[in-house]
């Protein structure tokens, strides 16, 4: 059965590995695709024109639509066999039974199965995690190891009388065991992701790859062999030029150096730390980083020479540098082009424009704490600051041509004559509502909405909401709604005024 093609960010992963100078071999154990997967798109990366730095530099639509990948990656049937390796491995031990024999069995049973190499290899490298143990060696530059502690810290919130509970981050550069900790509010993406974000910061440079824990924030579903990488963290990844190689669930021995930072940080933070009380994740982080130093700066128990003092010497200079803009977490979402020109971004319930020529598609939006990024079919059409101010228009002009605009049935004009067809103080109403938008195509949805509410409520209802309108100058379809629904008695009342008196000073007065 077919399987689904790769996200772009895995792919990026895949290619930056490659341009890093990693071993195929290396590559299909680390992201967990078979070598005809690779093999596919090596052949796609060299077949679209581009170097790897420069596909690796694209937006993840930009890449998937110059790579136009088509093809579907096959399925193993790992779970089925992974069920077989305990029995097989007992069964091994009886007279005159071998693996050929097993291997007939199994595919008695499942027809569809392994060929007898896929099996033998399959259980070959089942038999391995059993009981392996060795020595890893750490080049400079190489890799970070991250993780959270098992246990908290806590402060006291003084406004609610409360202790909070705040995670505890920890990561250390695999040479020179330079370490990294900080407090965290919680294990969510974006505490995750700043974390991480000030550890690089910390070291001043990153390595060519990062492991990490099956956390939910990192990976999205934990499998032995092909883990999904959380969007957000790929993205990390990507803005820093590392590969992303997730743990095993359930086996600390893939990072044993965290492991025993964590336990030595107890000791070396947690402990010194146990009988002050703290008020804020601040206060906590500012003792963390005191104590912190001291860890770095301790000698180690065999060595002549503290974590530190290695960086300094043998690793410094093997990191990469960080980019000159930090990581913005990407959010993504997809919206159908308006009538008006515009995209709705839900989160802020802010519009932001297109270009005429897409009204009507379905389009991708990219977007940060800063910036919206718009795409179709994988090119960008748009690019706008964020805007956080709810039901409102961020416009370029450009993107509404004024000799496009009756291609969309819809114009002022066309209002303003519904507007005379009730009455002359609708028109009015309606004309000045669109003057008071940037572009008239903005104050569409608002006269629209007008229309809806003459239907609903009465035209009659309407032209008296507009004279209260234009009496107070205001020109937004909130108020007419207001009017009509929940003021119907009061805005047929005549606006009181107030009587004469010597003491009550003119409008001569205020200029």
């Amino acid at each position: 059965m077919a399987g689904k093609t790769k996200p772009m960010s895995i792919v990026k992963q895949i290619l930056l590995q490659l341009h890093q100078g990693q071993s195929k071999k290396g590559i299909v154990r680390d992201m967990g695709v078979s070598k005809n997967t690779l093999r596919r798109y090596i052949q796609l990366a060299q077949g679209s024109g581009y170097s790897f730095d420069q596909l690796i530099a694209l937006n993840d639509p930009e890449l998937e639509h110059v790579l136009n990948l088509k093809a579907k990656v096959s399925r193993d049937h790992i779970d089925e066999i992974e069920e077989l390796f305990p029995w097989i491995k007992e069964e091994l031990k009886r007279t005159g039974v071998n693996r050929f024999v097993l291997w007939g069995e199994y595919r008695r049973r499942y027809s569809s199965g392994y060929s007898y190499s896929q099996f033998c290899w399959h259980y070959q490298q089942w038999l391995k995690t059993q009981s392996a143990s060795m020595i890893m060696e750490h080049e400079p530059g190489d890799k970070i190891f991250i993780d959270f502690a098992g246990k908290k810290l806590r402060y006291h919130d003084q406004e609610t009388g409360k202790d909070i509970e705040v995670e505890f981050f920890a990561g250390l550069l695999g040479h020179s065991q330079l370490s990294y900790a900080c407090a965290v509010e919680t294990q969510s993406s974006e505490d995750f992701l700043f974390a991480s974000r000030c550890m690089l910061e910390y070291f001043g440079g990153s390595t060519r790859a990062i492991v990490s824990d099956n956390l939910k924030s990192g990976v999205t579903k934990a499998n032995r062999y092909e883990p999904e990488i959380a969007q957000t963290f790929n993205d990390f990844c990507n803005h820093y030029q590392m590969a992303v190689i997730p743990t095993r669930v359930a086996k600390p021995k893939d990072k044993p150096l965290v492991e025993g930072l964590v336990r030595i940080l107890y000791s070396r933070i947690y402990a010194p730390l146990r009988n002050q009380t703290f008020y804020s994740l601040n206060e906590i982080n500012l003792a963390v980083a005191q104590l912190l130093e001291k860890h770095n700066n301790a000698m180690f128990s065999r060595r002549n020479e503290s974590r530190r003092e290695v960086f300094e010497s043998s690793e410094k200079q093997h990191l990469r540098p960080l980019p000159a803009n930090a990581f913005e977490m990407k959010f993504y979402r997809t919206a159908t082009v308006q009538k008006n020109s515009h995209v709705l971004l839900g989160q802020d319930k802010h519009y932001y424009s297109v270009p005429m020529r897409y009204i009507g598609k379905q389009v991708s939006v990219i977007y940060t704490a800063n910036e919206v990024n718009i795409f179709f079919e994988g090119q960008r059409i748009a690019y706008h600051n964020r805007n956080r101010r709810m039901h409102k228009y961020t416009t370029i002009a450009d993107h509404l041509p004024s000799t496009h605009r009756y291609m969309l049935g819809l114009s002022p004009d066309g209002f303003i004559q519904w507007g005379h067809s009730i009455a002359q103080e609708v028109a009015e109403f309606m004309e000045k509502l669109i003057q008071s938008k940037n572009h008239p195509e903005q104050a569409y949805k608002s006269c629209q909405g007008l229309q809806s509410l003459a239907r609903k409520l009465g035209k009659e209802k309407l032209l008296i909401a507009c004279r209260t309108g234009l009496e107070l100058k205001v020109y937004n379809y909130m108020f007419i709604k207001n009017m009509m629904e929940n003021r119907q008695d009061t805005c047929l009342a005549p606006i009181p005024t107030l009587p004469f008196h010597e003491n009550i000073r003119g409008p001569e007065a205020y200029q």
